[in-house]
């Protein structure tokens, strides 16, 4: 029910049971497109209608219901003139009943209201997100058995499976039949015959653990008189945390993770199935994650099964940024609980249930009710509330804790005895964010600096006991209210830019992954470096040890120090001597004497051209002794350390694991720039509704480095059955560039680009 939309500003209730005129639209659908920065963000707050036209054949004895993904934020509903019923909230799915409503030929009629009135979560306060508007997720009809399955969980740990099914059906006795399968075929089936309409079964098996590293899936298949009436998938695992960790199937696991919002350029939230899949990937391959937090909603049912897949943990939690509101919006609120831990009961990937609204104050009552109503639901899963206050009434099984503390030259983390008293198990569910915004095209040394805040958090995370975890804020920039952010609505806290490109902080977490990596954070350039020097070079990596070259001659082979992050699984290895042997190789000095002179210079260096009194002793006997006149002295610094108008360099950089150069990367002086263009996805598919492709247009040199600065403006253009998201020309931020390419029925398609002053590209992508 995706395709072949009619969308319309207003909406007119007399007109609920006639076709309307409109802009003819797919979902998922945004009210309103919001470009990338600068723009009014009432926008997207407004009253809308969304209309379907279409022809259904309905089967005998069968029932039908009508289910919406997420509409934001209030959805009227109405068939065929019929009134048939109004959700509030816009993050969890809903559905109604219309067996005696359907016909033949029908006419479906939303009123969709986006306005952030005070009545429901996440409104009522100020907020650090957009919520956008529109019919965001997908739309479909239910046909089903007279015996309408509303509950349909499992899960299983290291022994025993648990099923619990509710059926909306008469009482009469019926033969159930529980199905689990995976690839290789049928594992084990269960049988009861029943009268009741609330069905358990409780069964030992045989069936593999889903794990982080092999995250094995089953499909378990409801069968009701012979007729499979549902399915499912589910994972066997288990849970656990105490006041030491977190353990999944009793292996203790740290939580090293990221915080993600959902919205994206332009659409906002309203996009389909592969682009909310490729953020899983993200998250897991490229940036090497244990755990993301969707912050602060449940995320897309197909992000949370990319995550299943995967092996990717998720704490997820109810709607609500810092504000608690009146009883009828706590309402709301237990509603969205309730919804959310019934509607993603099954996906092995969550962990960690939220039920207290982000940052919020307490409110003893309210968490209490929250806690009780979580735990009438699910007992498999600890319970979290993500807050920011130190001694904190906590009520969940975790206290989680926003932990700002860290200012870039000070602690990572507090103790976490100054945080809570009790001894609950602790984890640390964001830090950094807004205490150091920082923008993929910042100067150099803000942009380490950024990276380096990462590290220590992570550092001083590992190294505390009792801390279970600490999740990143965040994943990816974000729009924002205008009491947030920059002033252009972006709050660039993110480790990516909002187009999911890496920030120099992206390393901190990919380094910490198990696929072979390295990146060096600096460009190598002195004009970018206050006092024009380079200090240290910051190599964020998982390899052993980081050979250094300038131009062909070795400088020296450098691993981690160990008074520097060394509780990190894989702490970044700092490189403080750039010298190396060059002085006792070119210059006419003794090895001693060589290595003497490149110990003041490098002294000088670090301390601001501020030499100690014994420095400036030892370097006026070395001019004594082999007879160096004061330029020449400095002319020592400037070919050795200060690099003022040397010639071309190029450092190379190559990762060494078990002794094998397993990684090269080039940095230095090359004007070879030009742009690169490629897309994730050069194959799309039609599947429930249109699919997207993010492509990515960004200027290196023939070194490989991107231009960190450049804003070259790109226009681009599509053709075949591809359509461009967003604005056909765009800046360059950073470097770099991503945007999103959609089709909507298969074919094949080119996206161009041009600009002033590099060559035209085009990617071809096919649509299946």
């Amino acid at each position: 029910m995706n395709v072949g939309w009619t969308f319309a500003e207003g909406f007119d209730e007399r007109g609920v049971n006639q076709p309307i005129t409109g802009e003819t639209i797919s979902v998922p659908h945004s009210v309103m497109e919001v470009k990338n920065g600068y723009f009014d963000e009432t926008i997207t707050q407004r009253v809308v209608t969304y209309q379907k036209v279409f022809s259904y054949d309905k089967a005998k004895n069968h029932r039908y219901v009508i289910r919406f993904e997420g509409v934001m934020a209030r959805a009227t509903v109405y068939l065929n003139g019929q009134w048939i019923g109004t959700h509030i909230g816009g993050y969890v799915a809903f559905e109604f009943e219309v067996t005696d409503v359907l016909e033949k030929d029908n006419i479906l009629t939303l009123k969709v209201d986006s306005l952030e009135t005070g009545d429901h979560p996440p409104f009522g306060g100020q907020i650090d997100y957009l919520t956008y508007g529109g019919v965001y997720r997908e739309v479909m009809i239910l046909e089903m058995s007279m015996d309408r399955i509303t509950r349909f969980l499992v899960d299983a740990d290291q022994k025993r499976l648990n099923a619990r099914i509710e059926i909306d059906g008469e009482t009469r006795t019926r033969k159930v039949d529980l199905l689990i399968t995976d690839q290789e075929g049928t594992q084990m089936s269960l049988h009861q015959e029943s009268d009741a309409l609330s069905i358990r079964f409780e069964s030992d098996h045989p069936l593999l653990l889903w794990t982080i590293e092999r995250p094995k899936l089953y499909t378990a298949t409801l069968h009701i008189d012979g007729e499979a009436v549902m399915s499912t998938r589910f994972g066997a695992r288990s849970v656990k945390v105490d006041q030491n960790g977190f353990y999944l199937n009793g292996q203790k696991v740290f939580l090293r993770g990221l915080n993600r919002h959902q919205s994206y350029p332009y659409v906002g939230y309203a996009m389909p199935k592969s682009a909310q899949e490729e953020d899983a990937e993200l998250l897991k391959h490229t940036l090497g994650v244990t755990v993301v937090r969707s912050s602060h909603y449940p995320p897309s049912k197909h992000f949370l099964n990319r995550c299943d897949e995967l092996g990717l943990l998720v704490f997820t939690e109810l709607p609500g940024w810092q504000h608690i509101g009146d009883d009828a919006w706590k309402a709301h609120a237990m509603n969205d609980l309730r919804d959310m831990m019934i509607e993603h009961y099954n996906h092995p990937s969550i962990v960690i249930i939220g039920t207290r609204i982000n940052e919020s104050p307490d409110d003893d009552a309210f968490y209490e009710a929250t806690r009780d109503l979580a735990k009438s639901i699910d007992t498999t899963r600890p319970t979290g509330g993500v807050r920011y206050i130190q001694k904190s009434h906590v009520f969940e099984d975790i206290y989680t804790f926003n932990d700002f503390v860290h200012t870039g030259d000070n602690e990572g983390i507090r103790k976490k005895k100054d945080v809570t008293s009790t001894k609950h198990p602790y984890l640390i569910t964001e830090h950094n964010g807004h205490m150091f915004p920082t923008k993929s095209f910042d100067n150099e040394e803000r942009r380490i600096s950024h990276a380096m805040r990462h590290f220590k958090v992570m550092n001083d995370a590992y190294k505390q006991d009792g801390v279970m975890g600490v999740i990143g804020w965040c994943m990816n920039d974000y729009h924002t209210h205008k009491a947030f952010g920059s002033n252009n609505h972006i709050c660039h806290h993110g480790v990516m830019d909002i187009g999911r490109n890496m920030k120099y902080a992206a390393s901190a977490y990919a380094s910490q992954g198990e696929s072979p990596y390295l990146d060096v954070l600096s460009m190598m350039h002195l004009g970018d470096r206050a006092s024009g020097v380079i200090k240290e070079v910051v190599v964020a990596t998982n390899l052993d040890a980081v050979e250094l070259m300038i131009g062909d001659e070795m400088i020296g082979i450098h691993t981690r120090k160990k008074d520097r992050y060394k509780d990190l699984p894989y702490a970044p290895i700092v490189i403080d001597d750039l010298v190396g042997n060059q002085i006792e190789t070119h210059e006419r000095f003794s090895k001693k004497d060589a290595r003497k002179i490149k110990n003041i210079l490098l002294e000088t260096m670090r301390n601001n051209l501020k030499m100690s009194v014994f420095s400036k002793l030892v370097l006026g006997l070395m001019m004594v002794k082999y007879k160096m006149s004061y330029p020449e002295a400095v002319g020592l610094y400037t070919r050795y350390v200060g690099g003022w108008g040397a010639e071309n360099r190029t450092f190379t950089f190559v990762g060494l694991k078990d002794g094998k150069r397993v990684i090269k990367v080039q940095k230095g002086f090359d004007d070879q720039y030009a742009l690169e263009l490629k897309t994730t996805r050069p194959v799309m598919t039609i599947t429930d509704t249109y699919d997207v492709s993010r492509v990515t247009v960004e200027m290196k040199n023939a070194l490989g480095e991107r231009a960190f600065y450049a804003n070259d403006v790109i226009t681009i253009n599509v053709d075949g059955n591809l359509r461009l998201i967003g604005d056909q020309s765009i800046a360059m931020q950073g470097g770099v560039q991503s945007f999103w390419v959609r089709a909507d029925e298969p074919g094949q398609g080119n996206v161009t680009i041009t600009s002033a002053h590099h060559a035209t590209l085009s990617v071809a992508i096919q649509t299946l």
